[in-house]
């Protein structure tokens, strides 16, 4: 029986794992992502693959397929990684690069995109005919299910929410240029919220952050120390955070009024880590700005598969026959997620 190897690469982290076709883990490791060149992320990325094979004791032989979620702009059909703004893998032919290596089919896709796949396989999103999935980690990424498919649109660009424009109404103080129209991920997502209270620091606001950190330097805050400062009630953290959360609520019912998902799934490392206090705001500001529809509510749900979302979506992909390509004036659809085993 065959198993396989998944890969979520992160801004931050890499996580690897070898399942088998019930989706059950076999090994498992994460790692620092290698940011430094595009040649030390990809020896990296081979070396994840290889440790997990090892560790779950499994020859190369009985691996029947290896899926890789990489964030950016990929095109799937072609297993070529377009743009990738937090990790240097721009303009790589991820799958024909790994194809010298592994005789196996091998799926390579945007990290929301997979995700969304495994959440409606066994996540939150589950049964759902319509999710749109919006991912906050070191950038913001969104994926569509429409009718159990990932749709990747005509330019494989569905879904990529980061890069919603947000007039501000102030200019937000980074320290870095100011600029009164901002993505998304410049005002929302871990980098940027670690940027915002950064910036705060220099001028002279306190925070614990700087107790929660401990003696390192503030160069890079996680997703687990925004939590801890949380659940102090950092008023410099606290305030954000709550921007932060206002914000993707209005850009999620903007999703709603294009979309109209059945479900809006929210994940990523700074939703697990905070989500108890992000959730209800994020439902606060859509209920005060979205139109009212002809059916019950959508429903905005956290991610129940967490960091596993990409390893069973990256699975469900691998066990799903991909449909024909569609012609160009049709939509791209990157690949069925209907329950791919008897469950």
């Amino acid at each position: 029986m065959s198993s396989f190897l998944v890969v979520d690469v992160g801004g931050t982290k890499i996580l690897a794992a070898a399942l088998d076709r019930e989706g059950r883990i076999l090994a498992r490791l994460k790692l620092k992502t290698d940011r430094s060149s595009k040649e030390s992320l990809l020896t990296q990325l081979e070396g994840a693959l290889d440790t997990v094979l090892g560790e779950a004791k499994l020859l190369k032989s009985e691996i029947g397929g290896i899926a890789l979620g990489v964030p950016g702009v990929v095109d799937s059909a072609r297993g070529h990684v377009v743009l990738t703004p937090n990790a240097p893998l721009s303009d790589t032919p991820l799958r024909e690069i790994l194809s010298r290596k592994w005789s196996c089919p091998i799926v390579v896709g945007n990290d929301v995109n997979v995700g969304m796949a495994g959440e409606v396989w066994r996540g939150a999103a589950q049964g759902a005919s319509s999710a749109f999935g919006i991912f906050v980690g070191t950038g913001i990424g969104g994926g569509l299910v429409l009718n159990g498919q990932v749709v990747e649109g005509f330019r494989g660009l569905c879904g990529e929410i980061g890069h919603l424009l947000v007039p501000l109404g102030v200019e937000l103080e980074t320290g870095a240029t100011a600029k009164k129209q901002l993505y998304l991920e410049e005002v929302c997502s871990r980098t940027a919220i670690e940027n915002q209270i950064r910036f705060a620091l220099s001028k002279g606001q306190k925070s614990m952050l700087t107790e929660v950190v401990g003696d390192k330097k503030l160069e890079r805050i996680r997703s687990g120390a925004l939590k801890e400062a949380l659940k102090k009630n950092d008023p410099l953290v606290t305030e954000v955070v709550r921007r932060a959360s206002y914000l993707l609520g209005l850009a999620t019912a903007s999703v709603i009024h294009i979309v109209d998902p059945e479900v809006v799934v929210f994940g990523g490392g700074v939703i697990e880590a905070c989500g108890k206090w992000m959730m209800p705001q994020i439902e606060k500001a859509v209920q005060k700005v979205a139109m009212q529809g002809t059916g019950i509510p959508p429903k905005i749900v956290q991610s129940t598969l967490g960091d596993d979302a990409i390893l069973f979506g990256g699975l469900s992909l691998l066990l799903t026959s991909p449909p024909a390509p569609a012609p160009l004036e049709q939509l791209t659809i990157f690949a069925a997620v209907d329950k791919p085993v008897g469950k």
